[in-house]
């Protein structure tokens, strides 16, 4: 009997030792990515399979054409997608702006983006603006979640010649130009809102994992389902044992 309890003693130590690690798992961002979180309040996206971010100097123009395969994300599951910038060169001096979009159609507001903004999160609060391209649409306006104070979405002319500027701040006292800053990285946070949405079921590739509830679920499933299985195997060590004492003791 003693020795009964000593192996499920070992086995609830054992066990506790592989879960515990899935609980304090967490996933940061990377700084030579730009991260967005899909919008589930307000003009929410549901039902699509690629999203793409459109980037554009102020004075060079497009840096791709809109949507081609240069702009595309890489899904990261649980509404987050993330925008390679390494092969892009930005000019220190200059002004730059970005959309978010996906191929049906919806799109984000004008957001201004800086060096200082490679690794943070495009994040929408549920808010609308007029798409200055057509007044006759609106999309979900995107502000980064940790440079939103001085990085502010574009102050822009409508197609009806109106100014937009949708946090109300003065152009003279926001970060326009890129700079030179490195970026930081920053945890991934568990989405405000959850909403139905159809994500792409496509292969992911690299590093891309994404926390809910602060638990990174990749890493989380791998940890649960490996404690799963050394339960498992320590119910039929524990059958084994008693079975062989059973055996002796007739």
């Amino acid at each position: 009997m003693k020795r009964f309890i000593a192996v499920l003693f070992m086995i609830l130590l054992l066990a506790g030792a592989v879960l515990v690690p899935a609980a304090s798992a967490a996933e940061t961002t990377q700084p030579t990515y730009i991260y967005f979180e899909v919008p589930t309040q307000g003009v929410a996206w549901n039902n699509f399979k690629r999203v793409f971010c459109h980037i554009w100097s102020k004075t060079g123009g497009d840096i791709y054409s809109w949507q081609a395969k240069e702009e595309t994300c890489e899904d990261m599951g649980n509404g987050y997608w993330r925008y390679d910038l390494s092969g892009i060169s930005f000019d220190p001096e200059g002004e730059y702006s970005l959309i978010f979009s996906n191929e049906n159609g919806m799109q984000t507001y004008n957001l201004n983006i800086t060096a200082a903004c490679r690794g943070d999160i495009a994040y929408c609060k549920g808010d609308t603006c007029v798409n200055p391209v057509d007044g006759e649409k609106s999309c979900a306006v995107a502000r980064w979640r940790h440079h939103g104070d001085k990085v502010h979405p574009a102050i822009e002319v409508d197609s009806n010649g109106k100014t937009l500027n949708v946090d109300e701040v003065n152009a003279a006292e926001i970060d326009t130009v890129w700079g030179t800053a490195e970026g930081s990285s920053y945890e991934l946070p568990a989405l405000a809102t959850e909403a139905p949405t159809e994500q792409s079921t496509a292969a992911r590739t690299g590093d891309g994992e994404i926390v809910e509830d602060n638990i990174n679920t990749n890493v989380a499933t791998i940890w649960i389902v490996s404690g799963c299985a050394l339960v498992f195997l320590s119910v039929i060590v524990i059958v084994v044992i008693l079975a062989k004492k059973n055996k002796g003791e007739k």
